[in-house]
């Protein structure tokens, strides 16, 4: 299992005290009767900060967190810490710049206070590696339980699906499907009623698959880049006919269901070769292009060349720009109205 929430304050205020030579009596957790929501509160140089807890924030989970960290920034007058497992030094520079402090576990940080115009104090320490923690395989959240979880989100009634129905929908293991549902029912996320299985807290598992997909198993299914030919041939890309196959997701499939979101990059899963794509006469290989090529995970049909909902809202969320999770939010209000 994941380190808990109050776990991961208490190595990372123990380290900052180390690296800073700080006495206890300097930065300390003040009240962590808020945990249960993953937020506590810590006192740094008398100063009250509200802290959201995270197990580990890369550019690949950012967009997520960042959209809450933004909503209590409204109406909240403390400053925000984000304390985690482990943040990048790209993520510590990202958040700096919206007035967003940041520690880690390895003491990585990026902590600063104003008051009335005036810095009181400002830390800053990037690119430690982790030496007091060890990551632990947790199932539910590994490359196949994250498909048996994407599975379960498509529909209430998959949950009691029988094991084996499961297993040919996902191509899991039987034994790995009973950990994951196992996983799920210790961590509140899943309901046992007689023979049925029934998913509970069902926006914070999605919000914990999207994390877990786009840093765990988005980059092991990664096939290559290609772009457009021409200037001409990127600006009609909706014209280009996927072949069988293929299927549209992030900014490309947003675009797809209401022209909101003008792609800048296009995500295409496959279940078939990738050159396949390279007869339509619109693009051609090149590792830096725009257009990302993904396998194809699921076993079920997706209508209109279109990947699952769930999928397309990971990969906005997983973007990291803001025009992207705008989007997102609108499929939640609208696609993924069960999820809201």
């Amino acid at each position: 299992m994941m380190l808990a929430e109050q776990e991961i304050v208490n190595v990372a205020l123990e380290t900052l005290r180390e690296k800073l030579a700080l006495s206890p009596n300097m930065v300390f957790l003040k009240d962590n009767n808020m945990l249960q929501k993953n937020d506590a509160i810590v006192q740094i140089m008398d100063v009250d900060f509200l802290c959201v807890v995270k197990n580990t924030v890369t550019t690949a989970t950012i967009g997520n967190i960042t959209g809450r960290l933004k909503t209590i920034s409204v109406t909240e007058s403390r400053p925000i810490l984000l304390i985690a497992k482990y943040i990048t030094p790209t993520v510590v520079t990202e958040l700096a710049a919206v007035g967003i402090s940041t520690l880690d576990c390895s003491g990585n940080c990026n902590i600063r206070y104003e008051k009335n115009g005036e810095i009181r104090f400002h830390w800053t320490n990037k690119g430690e590696k982790s030496v007091l923690l060890t990551d632990r395989k947790y199932p539910a959240f590994q490359e196949a339980g994250l498909k048996v979880i994407f599975y379960l989100l498509q529909a209430p009634s998959h949950a009691s699906q029988p094991y084996r129905v499961i297993q040919q929908e996902t191509g899991v293991s039987l034994g790995a499907i009973k950990n994951v549902l196992d996983v799920l029912v210790e961590r509140d996320f899943m309901l046992v009623v007689g023979r049925k299985r029934v998913l509970k807290n069902k926006k914070a598992l999605l919000n914990l698959w999207v994390e877990n997909y786009n840093q765990i198993l988005k980059p092991k299914l990664q096939l290559g880049k290609m772009r457009f030919r021409t200037d001409e041939h990127r600006i009609k890309w909706f014209a280009m006919e996927l072949p069988v196959g293929m299927f549209w997701g992030g900014e490309s499939a947003a675009y797809m269901l209401n022209a909101y979101l003008t792609p800048g990059f296009f995500d295409i899963y496959t279940d078939i070769p990738a050159a396949h794509l390279l007869k339509t006469g619109f693009v051609q290989q090149d590792e830096n292009g725009e257009i990302r090529i993904y396998q194809k995970f699921w076993k079920w049909d997706t209508m209109n060349h279109i990947v699952p909902y769930v999928l397309i809202y990971a990969d906005l969320m997983g973007s990291g720009n803001s025009r992207c999770m705008e989007m997102a939010e609108r499929l939640l209000e609208h696609e993924l109205q069960d999820y809201k």
